[in-house]
């Protein structure tokens, strides 16, 4: 896919990007099929669909195991595969240019119903991923992701505004900016197979999963070759 104008212009004005059915059905089916098979492995039981309720009532009944699946599938190739095909690759190069770099760690989210503990409250990914503030993240969901199941909310051009203090803290662990919440907000209602790219400016929080089923996502960040990274974002793989 190639970024025409209006779109490109569309994510440096408004700091982000989604662009629909972008991803092929067949990536999205094998890393739904390599997710299930780890939790066959390390769990035990054998499910069909990531988005079968009785999955998402096993790992409420198995938070250990959830913990296990969220760190322990980066040990795997299937995340820097994913997210080096070039339907995700070559729109973010019509935006960083050609000399670009996948940051290798990729979290994979898997957001519970109802469950609080990773949600991502409003911030800006500079604040953690660091690095430089040209930063893009490619966000993909692996099933239809509307409000209810806890669709991402941002803060359209709020990337124009800077890096942000997060100076407040929730959930034990989380923080945000406190001087924020006079912006507009819009929800981004995703179905599967859409991409969506964003700034490392731009605020954006995650809604609260409120369905009967897991909400899984990977987040993908790129950068320039020739820019900073943060260490802690591990090495960065050169796009050819």
């Amino acid at each position: 896919m190639r970024l025409n104008e209006s779109q490109k212009s569309d994510y440096f004005r408004r700091g982000y990007l989604l662009l629909k059915r972008a991803i092929p059905e067949q990536s999205l089916d094998i890393l739904e099929t390599q997710f299930l098979s780890l939790v066959k492995d390390w769990g035990g039981r054998e499910f069909t669909s990531a988005q079968s309720p009785e999955l998402a009532e096993f790992l409420l009944a198995n938070r250990e195991l959830e913990r296990k699946l969220y760190e322990g599938i980066r040990q795997f190739p299937w995340l820097e595969e994913f997210s080096l095909q070039p339907e995700i690759t070559n729109p973010i190069k019509e935006i960083l240019g050609e000399e670009l770099g996948l940051m290798s760690k990729i979290p994979f989210r898997i957001d519970l119903p109802g469950v609080t503990r990773e949600l991502a409250v409003w911030h800006q990914d500079y604040k953690y991923v660091l690095g430089n503030e040209e930063i893009v993240t490619a966000y993909i969901t692996l099933q239809d992701t509307p409000y209810i199941r806890g669709c991402l909310m941002v803060m359209p051009e709020s990337h124009k505004l800077g890096a942000f203090h997060h100076d407040t803290q929730v959930l034990g662990k989380r923080h945000f900016p406190s001087n924020i919440f006079n912006r507009e907000v819009r929800y981004v209602e995703m179905e599967r197979g859409d991409l969506l790219l964003f700034n490392a400016l731009l605020l954006h929080s995650l809604g609260l999963n409120l369905s009967s089923t897991c909400m899984l996502t990977v987040q993908s960040r790129y950068s320039r070759l020739n820019a900073p990274t943060d260490p802690s974002m591990g090495q960065v793989i050169e796009i050819n």
